[in-house]
C-alpha cells in the first residue's frame, strides 16, 4: 500500500479537531483512517506538536469548518449502526426507528397535495416520540411498562403493555421543558379529538403546533443521545411555486373559522394558559414573514425573512397564530409599551362602543369561557380611548 500522504485540508481539519474539540490523537485517527486508507497513529501527533516542517504553517480548520466535518461523520457512525458493524442496544434501536418515522412524519406533511397531512403527521409524531422517550427513560434506568399491583408485568395479548406517551412525559426522568410537554399534550388532544369523527380542515390551525413539535424532536434527540442523530439537513425545503411578493394580501390567520376539534381543544388547554406558556416557541413556534429592505440592488429587489413573534417590524404578510391577551394583560400592555394607564371601565367601553368583539373584526376571541385580545384590537382600543 502507498504511503498516505495528508492534504493541507486534511490536516488543518485535525489541527481544529485538537483545537477546538480537544480530541486525542485516537479519535482523531478514527475519523481519518479506514481499511483502504491507514496511516500511522504517529503522524497525528506530529501534526499536534509540529514536529515536521510541512504541518507547521497550516492554519487549524474554523469551528464551523470542524462542526461541518463532525455532522458528516456522524452520519457514518450512524450507518455502522445501521449496518451491524457493532452490536446496539435495544434503546438505541428505538431512537433509531423514532427518527425514521419522525422524519416519514415530516415529508408527509410538507407534502400540501395531501388535505390530512396534519392528521397524518400527528399520529406519526406520537408514535415517534413514545419510541423516543422510551428510550430515554431506559437509558435512565426506567422500565417503561405498566405493572399490577403484587408487581408482576401486565400482559396485552401476551405482550408487555408499555407506558403511553401521555404517561411517559410527565416522568421526570424524560426532562421534557414545560413548553415541550405542552406541546405534545396539544397534539395528544388532537389525535383523540379526530380520532373517529373528524371532516373539517385542519391544517391552518395547527401549523405552528407542529412546527414546534418538530424543532422539539431534532432539539431533544440531538442533546439526548447524539449528534449521529441530526436528521435537520436529511430534508430538502419545498419548492414554492407561487410567489410571496410584497403584493400578498395581508392575510391573518385566525380570522377564519376554526374546526370544532381544534377549538374545543384550545378552550379546554389554552383557556387556563398563562401568556408566558401560551408564547412559549416549545409549545407553539409561530413566525411573521416580512420584507427586508436590501440597499444593494446586485443582492436583491425584494427578500423576506422569518421574524420572532414581537420583533418590531414594519409589514407583517403573513401572521400564524397571533398571540392572545386577557383583558388584564392588554391593559398592562397599554401601560407598558404607550405609557397609557387605563381603567378596566374605560376599556369595557372602548370595546363595548364600538362592537370590537364581533367575530367579524378578527380582533379578540373567545376560549374556554374567557375573551383573549389581538394585539390589533389592542391597537384599536389605544385609537379609541386616546382620541
Amino acid at each position: 500500500m502507498a504511503k498516505i500522504i495528508l492534504s493541507d485540508r486534511e490536516v488543518g481539519l485535525i489541527k481544529g479537531l485538537i483545537q477546538h474539540r480537544a480530541l486525542n490523537d485516537q479519535q482523531v485517527l478514527a475519523i481519518f483512517s479506514f481499511l483502504d486508507r491507514n496511516f500511522n497513529h504517529r503522524e497525528i501527533g506530529a501534526i499536534r506538536k509540529g514536529t515536521k516542517p510541512r504541518y507547521v504553517n497550516i492554519a487549524a480548520a474554523s469551528i464551523p469548518g470542524v462542526d461541518t466535518l463532525l455532522y458528516q461523520y456522524s452520519k457514518l457512525a450512524a450507518l455502522a449502526e445501521q449496518l451491524g458493524f457493532y452490536t446496539t442496544t435495544y434503546a438505541e434501536a428505538q431512537v433509531r426507528k423514532a427518527v425514521e418515522i419522525f422524519k416519514t412524519a415530516v415529508l408527509v406533511y410538507n407534502n400540501n397535495i395531501l388535505s390530512t397531512r396534519s392528521e397524518t403527521f400527528i399520529v406519526l409524531s406520537i408514535i415517534a416520540w413514545t419510541y423516543l422517550l422510551h428510550a430515554r427513560l431506559i437509558g435512565e434506568g426506567v422500565t417503561p411498562v405498566f405493572k399490577n399491583a403484587d408487581g408482576t408485568t401486565v400482559l396485552v395479548d401476551g405482550q408487555e403493555k408499555l407506558w403511553e406517551l401521555g404517561y411517559c412525559i410527565e416522568r421526570l426522568e424524560a426532562n421534557l421543558s414545560a413548553g415541550e410537554k405542552a406541546n405534545l399534550k396539544y397534539l395528544i388532544a388532537i389525535r383523540n379529538a379526530i380520532e373517529h369523527r373528524s371532516a373539517e380542515d385542519i391544517n391552518d390551525a395547527l401549523q405552528a403546533k407542529i412546527q414546534a413539535n418538530a424543532l422539539n424532536f431534532l432539539k431533544y434527540v440531538k442533546e439526548k443521545f447524539g449528534n449521529k442523530y441530526d436528521f435537520s439537513h436529511d430534508l430538502a425545503f419545498a419548492i414554492q411555486l407561487q410567489a410571496l411578493t410584497l403584493q400578498s394580501a395581508n392575510a391573518l390567520k385566525g380570522t377564519a373559522p376554526v374546526a370544532k376539534a381544534v377549538a374545543a381543544v384550545n378552550a379546554l388547554l389554552e383557556g387556563p394558559m398563562t401568556q408566558a406558556e401560551f408564547n412559549d416557541p416549545a409549545y407553539s413556534f409561530r413566525v411573521y414573514v416580512v420584507p427586508k429592505v436590501v440597499n444593494n440592488a446586485k443582492k436583491a429587489d425584494q427578500a423576506v425573512i422569518y421574524s420572532p413573534v414581537g420583533s418590531d417590524v414594519e409589514v407583517a404578510i403573513k401572521l400564524v397564530e397571533r398571540p392572545k391577551y386577557r383583558m388584564r394583560e392588554a391593559i398592562k400592555k397599554l401601560l407598558d409599551d404607550d405609557g397609557l394607564t387605563v381603567s378596566n371601565h374605560a376599556f369595557q367601553q372602548a370595546w363595548k362602543l364600538n362592537d370590537l368583539k364581533n367575530p367579524a373584526k378578527g380582533l379578540a376571541i373567545q376560549l374556554g369561557g374567557q375573551w383573549f385580545w389581538y394585539q390589533e384590537g389592542i391597537d384599536k382600543i389605544r385609537e379609541i380611548v386616546t382620541a
